[in-house]
């Protein structure tokens, strides 16, 4: 994917931006023409579109198919994403199957937005809170859970993803082909890509030279090895604890299960091989986090 980045305005747009602020604005003049031709094409049945400047990007607000919509655009037209904002009831039969089957069934939804991206697979975004707790679930249509994070005040500007390096985007071509991308995520100097194969939300993450760092995925405790769960139960070190997450990891130098056990409020994260072998890590045990 090459997701361009401007941070310099066109001529046009740079004086029109500076007798603009960030609240909606029906005066379209300040609108690049190539931002208003580009507008039109991809949403040929809207004319009243109002606009406003978020960052460096051009916001285009309407009604679309009757739902609240939000498109991003670069100043010389580029699109970059569209926000909608659903009824629960819109969304995908899969999705709400696969939410209403979730440990979040009981939630308080708060939104839905679906969010179409360049380059990016189709999301549908649902905000539940429950108590002074608030996640936002990604979905994929056919309700593969791609990931949950903490619910933010600025959902919009989270939703925009990161540059994908030439570097990496190969990388997964070859290591994942077929992969289908579904975010992006710039922190801490690492690259986390998220993506669906094999219909599975895998996370592919890569280091600040855009070096593969791992790549792991969700395993139902039920489906780990025999092996695995033998191992476990029959280590002394971990009598009366039970699997309760479990993820697989694919490293350059290996891969492994990461296991974590619970024995009333203990906790521990294991690190062991298809064939029940442990691999040594720091262990240490703490006090159980509020289940989400």
């Amino acid at each position: 994917m090459k997701l361009k980045m401007y941070f310099l305005l066109l001529a046009l747009g740079a004086l029109g931006l500076q007798s603009c602020d960030n609240d909606d604005d029906d005066d379209l003049s300040y609108v690049p023409a190539e931002l208003k031709n580009a507008f039109t094409a991809k949403y040929p049945t809207v004319s009243n579109e109002k606009w406003e400047t978020k960052g460096n990007y051009y916001v285009a607000d309407f009604r679309h198919q009757n739902y609240e919509t939000s498109a991003w655009f670069t100043p010389d037209g580029t699109w970059q994403m569209t926000e909608t904002d659903i009824p629960y009831q819109a969304l995908p039969s899969a999705v709400k199957s696969a939410f209403e089957s979730s440990e979040y069934a009981k939630w308080k939804i708060d939104d839905v937005d679906m969010l179409e991206r360049l380059d990016m697979e189709t999301v549908y975004v649902i905000e539940v809170e429950s108590g002074k707790q608030e996640f936002d679930l990604y979905y994929s249509a056919e309700g593969i859970l791609i990931k949950n994070v903490a619910d933010t005040d600025n959902d919009s500007g989270n939703y925009l993803p990161a540059e994908v390096p030439a570097a990496i985007e190969n990388f997964i071509k070859e290591k994942y082909p077929n992969a289908r991308l579904a975010e992006v995520e710039v922190e801490h100097g690492m690259t986390e890509v998220d993506i669906i194969h094999n219909n599975i939300s895998k996370e592919v993450v890569f280091n600040s030279s855009n070096q593969w760092a791992y790549t792991s995925w969700d395993v139902h405790r039920n489906a780990l090895p025999v092996e695995v769960t033998s191992a476990i139960a029959s280590s002394p070190q971990y009598a009366g604890y039970h699997v309760d997450e479990a993820d697989f990891f694919e490293t350059p130098t290996g891969e492994y299960y990461l296991v974590e056990l619970e024995k009333g409020e203990l906790e521990v994260k294991v690190k062991i091989t298809e064939k029940g072998e442990f691999i040594p890590c720091i262990w240490f045990p703490f006090q159980q986090n509020v289940k989400k």
